[in-house]
C-alpha cells in the first residue's frame, strides 16, 4: 500500500503500523518529534497498535529549540 510522510510517497506493506512505517523513513530517533495521522496526532505509545491505510498522510513534526 501506499502512504504519504510528509508529502513523500512510502510504499509499505499491506497492514502496516505506524512504527514501521516511521522506521522505513528513516526515523531513528523518536525523541522529540510529534506524529499525526490524516491530522490527528497519535500518542507515541500508540505507533504500534496504529494500523495504517492506503493513502494515509503522516505529518511528522520535530521540537526545536530556538527562540
Amino acid at each position: 500500500m501506499n502512504v504519504f510522510v510528509n508529502n513523500q510517497s512510502l510504499s509499505l506493506a499491506q497492514d502496516a503500523d505506524l512504527a514501521t512505517a516511521l522506521g522505513q523513513s528513516g526515523i531513528q530517533n523518536t525523541r522529540g518529534i510529534a506524529v499525526a495521522v490524516n491530522n490527528a496526532v497519535v500518542p507515541k505509545a500508540e505507533w504500534q497498535n496504529k494500523v495504517l491505510n492506503e493513502n494515509d498522510k503522516i505529518t511528522i513534526i520535530r521540537a526545536t529549540q530556538g527562540g
